[in-house]
């Protein structure tokens, strides 16, 4: 199994980007109850967000979640799922951890995959009787095991008075900080609803030639797709600062768009985006667009980062320098291995990486490297600090 090329690098969010303090935490409590599976079905139905869109991108394999409907059926310990109640609606429930475990049983009893396809158990060892078997089926031809599947319990915990984002944005983080880092895209989904991330979600996942630069069959499962064109999208706008918070930049960016969602236009900007992207893939080897250029060993190191690509699809949004990249591919990325040469440069996709200095440089450096050798007058992104405000 070849290594992922798209891993967490200094340029994703994290936990640096979350701003907490201890005195963040003082009114939080927690409930913890055990909540069966049949409850938790009825409460899904009403007080818990299971969104459909994120529903599209299930990570669970279909095998995954049979062996979890029969861990159901034989007792075996269900790990904690953690709530965290709404602030804009009482008794209404956002999902912080066990995503993935309530889908499964919405999935399940619905009688179909979010895809859908029919849920139906498959590849179970020690219940391969059930193998073949929808819910329908099950409850009327294996009552015994209906019977446990209902009245299995899940440990519940429901996380109450919080007050800031950022306090649950810091404890996803840790929830997620092992060896599957979840992406804060899923947190950002339920935290800042609207059309606009819906539509992302929705249009990165018909984007062809977004899936085959970033090497992926299918839509992301963790939403790196969504993310990549969200920041792309951010970093053009005029409106919204980045001021070297990375979650914050994406979170106030989302917001406006929520607040002036214009579907027509969005359509205008994401076009461009893939036209971009298309270009870049023209000109470069498909595996070393968005990659850095290694100047002693003289070959791209082929792993994607997201400060470069920043960049370049910024750049070859300009119609002028994308005309004169498809008529000489050679020429723009001769200038790209010329600008890797550049300490600055790559100092600023390397370390100290989501400073407000760092994203500046890179955008000046690679921008001005363009306007002298095409003629052309790209404009930097809105970057500034945040004291420039005081």
């Amino acid at each position: 199994m070849r290594d992922d090329p798209f891993e967490y690098d200094e340029f994703t969010e994290g936990s640096d980007d979350y701003q907490v303090h201890p005195a963040d935490f003082a009114d939080i409590f927690v409930i913890p109850s055990d909540w069966t599976v049949s409850t938790l079905r009825q409460e899904m139905s009403d007080i818990i967000d299971l969104d459909p869109d994120f529903q599209r991108r299930s990570v669970w394999s279909f095998a995954a979640k049979a062996k979890f409907i029969e861990s159901l059926i034989l007792g075996i310990p269900i790990p904690q799922i953690l709530l965290a109640e709404s602030k804009e609606e009482k008794n209404h429930y956002l999902v912080l951890d066990g995503k993935q475990r309530l889908l499964t049983i919405h999935e399940f009893f619905e009688g179909r995959y979010s895809s859908g396809q029919p849920f139906k158990l498959r590849g179970l060892d020690d219940l391969d009787h059930l193998n073949g078997h929808d819910w329908e089926s099950i409850r009327n031809n294996f009552p015994r095991e209906a019977r446990a599947i209902e009245g299995a319990q899940i440990r519940t915990a429901i996380i109450r008075g919080w007050r800031d984002d950022n306090v649950l944005y810091e404890i996803f983080h840790r929830l997620n900080s092992g060896s599957v880092r979840l992406s804060p895209m899923e947190l950002r989904m339920a935290l800042i609803r609207g059309p606009f991330i819906k539509y992302m979600i929705d249009r990165t996942a018909k984007s062809d030639v977004l899936q085959t630069m970033l090497r992926l069959r299918e839509p992301d499962k963790r939403m790196k797709d969504v993310e990549i064109a969200i920041r792309h999208l951010a970093f053009q706008t005029e409106n919204v600062p980045y001021e070297g918070n990375l979650k914050v930049f994406l979170d106030q960016f989302c917001k406006y768009m929520n607040d002036r969602f214009d579907h027509r236009a969005l359509d205008c900007e994401i076009n461009s985006f893939e036209e971009a992207i298309s270009c870049g893939l023209t000109a470069f080897h498909p595996k070393e667009f968005g990659s850095k250029f290694d100047t002693e060993k003289q070959r791209f190191e082929g792993r994607f980062n997201r400060a470069i690509f920043d960049v370049l699809s910024g750049s070859l949004r300009n119609d002028h320098i994308q005309a004169a990249t498809k008529a000489d591919p050679e020429r723009f990325v001769r200038a790209f291995k010329e600008v890797c040469q550049d300490p600055a440069f790559i100092r600023s996709v390397e370390v100290t990486t989501k400073s407000v200095d760092s994203t500046r440089n890179r955008f000046s450096i690679w921008y001005g490297k363009l306007n002298a050798e095409y003629g052309t007058q790209l404009s930097e992104p809105l970057i500034r600090h945040a004291r420039d405000n005081a």
